[in-house]
């Protein structure tokens, strides 16, 4: 310890004094800004002092309060999601039991204003729960521990040490300790030589406490560990559960072998003033670096160690300073200035109480041979503008070297906007500040990564299915098996939450034109009381409603049955007259083929009468000559051929009528019966009657 503390103390005595001084500053702490600034002020205007600091710290901090994140288990490589989900039913049950989500905005706050806490989960026995304690969270404060300055992961994985500090009370000290009473007894308080950490407040009050002062030093270690490696997958994998586990897994899984390997870990030192009192490994029985860092900016490869931790409150100190300089300034200059009384000559006024009363109806009477020039009035002289708009100029200074715009940022300017139009223009601003929020949501994630670990190896089934409900399921605590990723992400935390929710369902509903969100789901979501009163009557009538819109659909369903109905029996009755149709076509087709025979054998007789005349043709050749006869008898060539082709084409009009009847008759004779499946119908509906009422 004396070793770390001489090595490391010089660079963490940096980041101590300037996180000392922006809390200083974010105090409003005024005789040290002027120490600091080195500016000799009056002694009188050393208690001026003009906090500009705190309300941009506190629109970023109030932000994110409105809007807390929750913790979300997902499964991953195959993991069981039934298992992510008890996960998260357990660690929502015990953030809300244990104030965790306070504690994650009370980090975030300390870390925008002194640059960088540290957050411990840890278990308190002092609680309900003696026998496996209560999951709660530590805030380490920036001035209470030393850390290696030299680590850059996020998670600290790669940082060798961690040295915290507090002082306790001897009864404390003996609950924490127990069976140690009688050297805890024989310890004294209230000394310099333990108390190393010399920003923290008991530092200042050693004399009047009777205080101990307890130390635990983490360190990187090395330490042997049961593993299980698959020759097959090449690939090494946790178990829980101890050797009784072991052997099971080995059992049904034969890809699986047992070895022993080496991990890093962290050993905890726990001394109380200059007694060790607990060395070894994590009493809650994870490896991994029991802290959780939430910092502002932090630059570890800056060679100056007052710049590697720098906080919110950093940039805004000089302007802080300088516009509360000026306007004690400004007040000094309208204070020294006679602002208000005569100048005149002696004996020129009459009656000289006259110039010190005020109101209507007082005259000032000048004495014979004197003028009016020899008494005027004092006019009060006014601050110089420019002095007035520099003051402005570094009152402005103040949130805009930080990237705030107050006014997109509470969004309090117009009542009329919408909450998507708020959320919009908070989105703008939070640009800037995107880098510190996704710093914080993987502190977030970290730390719900070690909370969960703590239930894992310490917990019993027992007590996980009385907070979440139900059987923890068989891979619960398997390291093989359940496999999660943290998320974090907004839920129904924080009252603004909610009204912002219930704000949106009612956006949801306006611009579907629908209801989307019942108001029994709205209702919730509001800051009213009365709330359960009011959910009640709205789903008693949500029911009635529910009711009354069943026995509509009911009605209308029956009409829709009747209707359907009539239109079957007027589609029963075409098909009918389309029958009767029908078959008159087919007689009226048997007496036109039968006009067609009639036409034929008219044709043959017409045929016979031609070839007479053909006869009588030849003999008129012979007796005429043969041009006329060449010219009568392609004449009566050509009106056979016409004779011919009409006859032909009114045999295919007749076959072209015959194939569509035919088609048609195959149609009807496909479709069924519409009067036999009407009763098919009702014969059915007979049938499930008497099941449906006894249901």
């Amino acid at each position: 310890m004396t070793g770390l503390y001489t090595r490391y103390q010089p660079l963490e005595s940096a980041r101590w004094n300037q996180a000392n001084i922006d809390t200083l500053f974010y105090a409003g702490e005024q005789s040290f800004v002027n120490r600091y600034f080195n500016f000799n002020n009056t002694r009188s205007n050393n208690n001026y002092y003009f906090n500009l600091i705190q309300q941009p710290i506190n629109i970023v901090t109030g932000y994110e309060r409105q809007h807390r994140k929750n913790f979300n288990y997902i499964p991953t490589e195959g993991a069981d999601p039934l298992t992510t989900d008890q996960y998260n039913k357990l660690i929502t049950h015990a953030c809300n039991a244990g104030s965790i989500h306070e504690m994650k905005s009370k980090a975030k706050e300390l870390a925008a204003i002194s640059g960088m806490v540290l957050a411990q989960p840890y278990l308190d026995f002092t609680g309900d729960d003696q026998a496996q304690g209560t999951l709660k969270v530590k805030i380490w404060e920036y001035n209470s521990f030393i850390v290696d300055p030299y680590f850059r992961n996020p998670d600290m994985s790669d940082a060798q040490f961690v040295w915290c500090q507090e002082y306790i009370s001897k009864n404390e000290a003996e609950a924490r300790f127990p069976g140690k009473t009688q050297g805890i007894n024989s310890m004294s308080g209230a000394s310099q030589t333990y108390g190393s950490f010399y920003f923290l407040p008991e530092n200042y009050n050693l004399a009047k406490n009777d205080l101990l002062v307890v130390s635990y030093v983490w360190y990187k270690w090395r330490r042997k560990k049961k593993r299980l490696y698959s020759r097959t997958r090449n690939q090494f994998f946790d178990f829980a559960g101890g050797d009784g586990n072991l052997e099971s897994l080995l059992y049904n899984i034969p890809d699986m072998e047992e070895v022993t390997v080496e991990v890093p870990c962290w050993k905890l030192c726990v001394v109380l003033n200059d007694r060790l009192m607990f060395q070894g490994e994590n009493p809650l029985g994870f490896d991994a670096c029991p802290f959780v860092p939430y910092y502002w900016n932090y630059d570890p490869h800056i060679n100056y160690p007052e710049l590697r931790v720098r906080s919110l409150v950093r940039p805004m100190r000089t302007p802080q300073f300088l516009a509360n300089h000026k306007i004690i300034n400004n007040n000094d200059i309208a204070a020294a200035t006679i602002n208000a009384g005569w100048k005149r000559k002696i004996g020129a006024v009459a009656n000289e109480d006259n110039l010190k009363k005020a109101g209507q109806g007082w005259d000032v009477i000048i004495n014979l041979g004197y003028e009016m020039t020899d008494v005027e009035k004092i006019i009060p002289s006014a601050v110089p503008e420019s002095d007035l708009a520099l003051a402005q100029q570094m009152i402005d200074l103040v949130p805009t070297v930080a990237g705030i715009n107050v006014e997109n940022w509470s969004g309090q300017e117009n009542k009329q906007i919408s909450a998507l139009t708020t959320l919009m223009k908070q989105a703008a601003n939070l640009l800037v500040f995107q880098k510190y929020f996704d710093q914080w949501d993987l502190s977030d994630s970290l730390l719900g990564d070690l909370l969960l670990q703590i239930p894992l190896n310490n917990w019993n089934a027992e007590k996980v299915a009385l907070y979440i409900g139900e059987e923890p399921s068989p891979y619960f605590y398997s390291k093989v098996f359940s496999k999660y990723q943290v998320l974090v992400e907004e839920s129904d935390l924080t009252p603004t939450q909610n009204n912002l929710q219930a704000q949106q369902m009612m956006e949801i509903n306006e611009r579907f034109g629908r209801e989307v969100f019942t108001p029994s789901m709205i209702i919730p979501k509001m800051n009213i009381s009365g709330k359960s009163e009011i959910i009640k009557i709205l789903e008693q009538q949500e029911q009635q409603a529910a009711a009354m819109q069943q026995e509509q659909a009911q009605v209308q369903h029956a009409f829709e049955h009747a209707k359907m109905q009539e239109l079957m029996s007027r589609a029963v009755t075409n098909i009918s007259i389309a029958r009767e149709r029908h078959g008159r076509a087919e007689s009226n087709l048997g007496l036109y083929e039968e006009r067609l025979s009639m036409i034929e054998r008219n044709n043959a007789l017409t045929l016979k009468e031609k070839q007479a005349a053909l006869n009588q043709l030849l003999e008129s050749i012979k007796k005429y000559g043969e041009i006329e006869t060449a010219y009568a008898d392609n004449k009566l060539r050509i009106e056979a051929n016409e004779i011919d082709f009409d006859t032909e084409r009114e045999k295919q009009d007749v076959h072209r009528r015959s194939e569509s009847n035919k088609f048609l008759m195959e149609i009807m004779q496909g479709l069924p019966d519409p009067i036999q499946q009407v009763q098919n119908q009702q014969m059915q509906g007979q049938e499930q009657s008497p099941l449906q009422m006894q249901m």
